[in-house]
């Protein structure tokens, strides 16, 4: 029986101090998904990272997202 590969998620971009481990999920979509839920209760930066290749396989920003938001609200109360 094929084992599932292990993704870890983390938080903040690669390379930069300021990135956080968040954990390990199997299966690549699992973590996909895992990383989506992360960056919609906080917006940010997050990647998925694959240790058997050593490559980010996934990544999304949504603090772009939070700060068009946050500029619509202000426009909107002026």
């Amino acid at each position: 029986m094929p084992t599932v590969p292990a993704f870890d998620v983390f938080s903040g971009r690669f390379g930069e101090k300021n990135v956080v481990w968040l954990g390990t999920v199997g299966g690549l979509g699992a973590a996909r998904d895992r990383m989506l839920q992360f960056a919609a209760k906080q917006p940010g930066a997050y990647f998925v990272f694959s240790s058997d290749s050593q490559l980010i396989v996934a990544e999304v920003d949504t603090s772009r997202l939070m700060r068009a938001s946050e500029s619509m609200k202000i426009k909107g109360a002026a």
